[in-house]
């Protein structure tokens, strides 16, 4: 299994456009492909709680984890012409997009 994290700043502070992108557009495609397991949205906690609790605040607005059954999998989604057709609309949303892909040699729960 391999998990693609993606980390995002939305374009012009505007959340609520990139959130309603990423559930309502990308997630409900990316939820159809064969060898897609899961995801989760995070937004970080408000900065004066993260303050009171001595953590970082975080250099980007959301993060979307998603799990796949194999790397061979998820890219074959890439390929395909819905992510050709939905991924721009992420990209309109965002005014940073960096991601990563790793390993999951362990889950619990997914």
């Amino acid at each position: 299994m391999i998990s693609l994290d993606v980390y995002f700043n939305a374009k012009d502070g505007n959340d609520a456009e990139l959130e309603r992108v990423i559930v309502d557009v990308w997630m409900e495609a990316m939820k159809q492909q064969p060898g897609f397991i899961s995801a989760s949205l995070m937004t970080p906690l408000p900065e004066e709680a993260l303050d009171a609790m001595g953590a970082i605040k975080p250099p980007f607005s959301h993060e979307v984890f998603s799990f796949w059954e194999s790397e061979e999998q998820r890219q074959a989604w890439v390929a395909r012409d819905i992510h050709q057709e939905v991924w721009p609309q992420v990209e309109a949303a965002a005014e940073v997009i960096v991601y990563t892909v790793s390993n999951c040699d362990e889950s619990w729960n997914i």
